[in-house]
């Protein structure tokens, strides 16, 4: 059969057109396929147990890496308070460790909650019963934590709270504690597992310490996503893990001993 040349001009064209778009090479496919198997994830700096060493491991990692198997994960660290923005300012895929939902985001259900307390050196000799009695001390928190433990907190230590000036936000939780123990009658308000691991780490005892129950019992945090399909499949695989005993198995593996977490209660409830 004969073919005119028109005809191999217009096929010529139409194959150069399809390729452009992607629909014929095989590289552009697997390029493509490769980039939408990676999630940027914003992530804490180290606050072991639940991020370790440069986020190569610790709770919230193994977490994130067991509910997205077939995902490239790449961890990239943030301060806490940059985490809240991470993902309308578009620097992440998914933010780890969010409270406040924001527009342009997607927030899963709970999936972790701390247990915030205030803890003092014995030799300082400081009684604590009230959130009130935090008054006259140097307070040593984490980033935005006035917003995150009750009305009383608040307006004590907000900006332009009574208490203000005795109140210090550190965004690097390893520096809050160092910074707790180098002080004489510094409260140090912090989850109780980070401040225990990292006194050890620096070779305190936790002997040498009085525990206050002053706040919620637990603070919760969830997930933030740029997806909304993302944010339902992360629902569903932390769901799996709780049925099939992962979750708990974490909790095992770091050492951690929180009196809430996303398995004891309904979904409702987060």
């Amino acid at each position: 059969m004969k073919i005119s040349f028109p005809f191999l001009f217009l096929a010529c064209v139409l194959i150069a057109g399809l390729m452009s778009l992607g629909c014929v090479s095989d590289e552009a496919t697997l390029a493509g396929s490769t980039e939408e198997k990676t999630l940027t994830i914003a992530i804490s700096p180290d606050i072991p147990p639940y991020i370790l060493d440069d986020a190569t491991s610790g709770l919230e990692v193994d977490l994130m890496q067991l509910a997205f198997p077939e995902y490239e994960l790449n961890f990239v660290q943030l301060p806490y308070e940059d985490l809240e923005t991470a993902i309308p300012e578009k620097k992440a895929d998914v933010s780890v460790g969010v409270r406040q939902e924001r527009e342009g985001e997607f927030d899963s259900i709970d999936f972790i909650a701390f247990s915030n307390v205030a803890i003092v050196k014995k030799s300082a000799g400081i009684e604590l019963k009230r959130i009130a009695d935090l008054g006259g001390y140097q307070v040593l928190t984490w980033q935005n934590a006035y917003l995150e433990l009750g009305d009383g907190f608040r307006t004590m230590f907000a900006p332009g709270g009574v208490d203000h000036a005795n109140y210090k936000e550190v965004a690097d939780q390893q520096e809050q504690v160092a910074d707790f123990w180098q002080a004489d009658k510094a409260v140090i308000v912090i989850d109780q597992n980070i401040f225990n691991q990292f006194s050890q780490s620096l070779g305190y005892s936790l002997d040498d310490v009085v525990v206050f129950d002053l706040f919620p019992a637990v603070t919760n945090f969830k997930i933030a996503f740029a997806d909304e399909l993302l944010c339902n499949q992360f629902g569903n695989r932390l769901r799996q893990l709780c049925m099939n005993g992962d979750y708990q198995k974490l909790l095992d593996k770091y050492g951690v001993q929180l009196p809430k977490t996303p398995c004891d209660q309904p979904d409702e409830d987060n």
